[in-house]
């Protein structure tokens, strides 16, 4: 397998042999511009557009939602750079680092739950892609669906390389394509846009506010648990600024002028479906190549979530190899996609990025934690494969403080999807703050019960 990996460098046309193993010296290539391609081909794309439009449906002013926007794209842009400096120094999946503070079998839950998350988000874009084909070739949905799927999957299937290639030269067709749908965006959107109270509901502005914060940061938080399965073949010796820098601007800048372009949108007119964000707004032939461009987004999106959600399923002990745990994560994803485009995708939607970021965000502050201030960047990579570490304090935190999270979480996105803790329903102002008090309560609790643990090891 070695030698394998190792003739694999740079041969895109080739599938990727490894699958969680870590990458020997030997097989590390590519270049730091290559993150930035693959997160820029990654969110300029229409789900990241639909979460800009949330901000209207929330009851924001204009100014009030771009304020949100800006804000939560600096701060999970930050953390997402930080996660993909564990690559690089590593060589490991995310999924397989995080073995260290949660413990061997410790690791299973998170594992498991990035795996859903990545067939699910593949049909959440997915849904983008066929409303786009849909509406370019007025196939039925079933036979549209098969189409993205199919494509999606190849490309996954092929792995590391081939993904960066397709980032790489996409990023620059839907740049070109979202750069003319932005001189649309400009010209029509209603920047007078006034705050709604009957649109925002009991809490109010700073509840309306801090919901579209936790949105827009919850998009990030997906592709958290993803960061490092893009950097681990770099070459050991890629300064960590340059590393972070790439992931941080590309990241920012992207999620920011696509959801700007998505508010703006959102202003003109009412949105039931993603297609409504631009036919009528748009002359008919560029709202063709826009929905192309929608196609070609979804697929840039989706071979990061079908790639890393093969990665999940062989961490937590699937016995299968690399290839085949990609089409089973495209066949979940099918059937998930059928079923989520017969309804109100937008609410589908908002409901998803909230229940995703409710585990990631403890887990972020674990993984930082035990990198950082427990192991300084400095790991043997016999650990992560370490049987015997059962279950380790980092698990535990993050149990607790996800447990204790559920007081405040504020889920109300239509009658029929909603809950609310028993703190959010007391102060419906604090919005859905469930990230906050996670991340912080995972991280404290880890550095102190983590500390203690290490010390433990090296007295004994």
């Amino acid at each position: 397998m070695a030698s394998q990996a190792g003739n694999y460098r740079e041969e895109v046309l080739k599938v990727e042999p490894k699958g969680i193993e870590p990458v020997l010296d030997s097989e590390r290539h590519g270049r730091p511009f290559n993150i930035a391609t693959l997160w820029w081909g990654a969110n300029v794309e229409f789900a990241t557009l639909a979460v800009g439009a949330l901000a209207v449906i929330l009851g924001l002013s204009f100014t009030q939602a771009i304020i949100a926007i800006v804000l939560a794209n600096v701060a999970g842009a930050a953390l997402l750079g930080l996660l993909s400096l564990f690559g690089v120094r590593l060589g490991v999946p995310q999924m397989i680092q995080s073995r260290k503070p949660f413990g061997y079998y410790g690791n299973v839950l998170p594992g498991l739950l990035n795996f859903i998350a990545g067939f699910a988000w593949f049909a959440v874009n997915t849904v983008l892609g066929v409303y786009a084909l849909q509406w370019l070739t007025h196939m039925s949905f079933l036979i549209a669906l098969a189409i993205m799927v199919v494509v999606q999957v190849i490309l996954a299937i092929y792995g590391y390389n081939m993904i960066h290639a397709v980032e790489r030269w996409m990023s620059i067709v839907l740049t070109v394509v979202f750069g003319i749908v932005t001189y649309y965006a400009i010209t029509e959107a209603h920047y007078t846009l006034a705050f709604s109270a009957k649109t925002a509901g009991p809490g109010g502005a700073s509840g309306a506010f801090i919901i579209m914060f936790s949105v827009v940061f919850s998009y990030l938080l997906g592709w958290m648990a993803f960061s490092s399965d893009y950097t681990r073949y770099l070459p050991k010796d890629t300064p960590n600024r340059t590393v972070w820098s790439h992931a941080f601007w590309s990241l920012l800048i992207s999620c920011i002028w696509l959801e700007f372009i998505g508010l703006a949108l959102a202003t003109v007119k009412p949105i039931f479906v993603p297609t409504d964000l631009v036919t009528g707004l748009v002359p008919h032939g560029i709202a063709i190549i826009a929905m192309l461009a929608v196609m070609i987004g979804t697929i840039t999106a989706n071979v990061l979530n079908i790639y890393s959600g093969a990665l999940s399923a062989i961490v937590i002990h699937v016995p299968i190899k690399r290839w085949v745990s990609a089409l089973v994560v495209g066949i979940l994803g099918a059937i998930l996609a059928f079923v989520a485009g017969q309804g109100n995708f937008l609410d589908l939607f908002q409901f998803f990025l909230f229940l995703l970021g409710y585990w990631i965000a403890p887990w972020v502050a674990v993984v930082l934690v035990d990198y950082f201030f427990i192991q300084k960047g400095e790991y043997k990579t016999g650990i992560f494969y370490d049987a015997a570490r059962g279950v380790r304090p980092g698990f535990w935190a993050w149990l607790v403080a996800v447990a204790v999270s559920f007081l405040f979480m504020n889920q109300y996105v239509s009658p029929t999807l909603n809950f609310a803790g028993p703190i959010a329903r007391a102060v419906p102002q604090l919005g859905d703050i469930t990230y906050y008090v996670s991340f912080i309560l995972a991280g404290v609790l880890y550095l102190w019960w983590g500390k203690r643990e290490e010390g433990r090891e090296l007295a004994s």
